[in-house]
C-alpha cells in the first residue's frame, strides 16, 4: 500500500497508478452537494420574494387612471403587468378622459403589499402585486396633452410613446411609431 504523494506519479492503497486502477475507477465517488442556484429574475413575479427584472426597455408609457390629484406625489403607481417597453427613468404618463394629466419618472418594478388606486367614490386595495416605483420629486403636474385620435384606442392597458426633446410625443403600436394623422379605423401594417 504504497501511495507516492511527492512526485507526479500518485499510487493508490491497490499499489496501481490511481487514474489507472480499475477498482477504484469502479468506486462510487463522493459527490459534493451542489449550491442551489440564485434566483433568476423574472417578469411574472408570484410573491415578494421573487427578484423582479428591471427596466430594459426604450420608451415612455400612460397609464389609465380614475383620478389623477389623489396620486401626485406618490412614489408607487400600481401596475397590471410588467411594462416591458418602459424605459428606466422614463416617463409615466397618467391618462384620464383621453388626455395626459401629468407624469413622473419611473425606478422600477417592485412588489407592494397592498396597492392602493384611487377611484370615483374611494381608494381600493387591488392586494398584493407588481407595483411601479417612481420618483416622488420628479411629479410633473403642468402638462395636459390631448390625446386626439389616439384617445379612443387607449382607453384600457399600457400605451408605449416615446417623448422628444421638443416635448412632442410619438405614440407606439406593436413595437413600432403610429404615423402622423393615424385614424383608428386605418389599419396599421405592423
Amino acid at each position: 500500500m504504497a501511495t507516492n504523494t511527492g512526485t507526479a506519479l500518485d499510487y493508490c492503497e491497490h499499489a496501481e497508478l490511481r487514474a489507472a486502477c480499475l477498482e477504484c475507477l469502479a468506486m462510487p465517488k463522493k459527490v459534493a452537494p451542489q449550491p442551489s442556484a440564485a434566483p433568476r429574475a423574472t417578469k411574472n413575479p408570484t410573491s415578494e420574494h421573487d427578484k423582479i427584472s428591471p427596466l430594459g426597455g426604450e420608451l415612455d408609457m400612460s397609464l389609465p387612471v380614475d383620478a389623477v390629484e389623489p396620486l401626485v406625489g406618490a412614489d408607487w403607481l400600481a401596475a397590471h403587468a410588467f411594462p416591458h417597453y418602459l424605459r428606466r427613468s422614463g416617463w409615466v404618463y397618467l391618462r384620464t378622459e383621453g388626455v395626459l394629466q401629468a407624469r413622473v419618472k419611473a425606478v422600477k418594478v417592485g412588489w407592494r403589499p397592498e396597492r392602493k388606486v384611487p377611484t370615483a367614490d374611494a381608494y381600493v386595495d387591488n392586494g398584493p402585486g407588481l407595483a411601479l416605483q417612481v420618483d416622488p420629486a420628479s411629479w410633473d403636474t403642468s402638462i395636459c396633452i390631448p390625446l386626439g385620435v389616439h384617445a379612443d384606442s387607449q382607453q384600457h392597458g399600457y400605451r408605449y410613446l416615446k417623448t422628444n426633446e421638443d416635448g412632442t410625443i410619438v405614440h407606439y403600436r406593436g413595437g413600432r411609431p403610429v404615423p402622423e394623422g393615424f385614424d383608428e379605423d386605418d389599419e396599421i401594417e405592423l
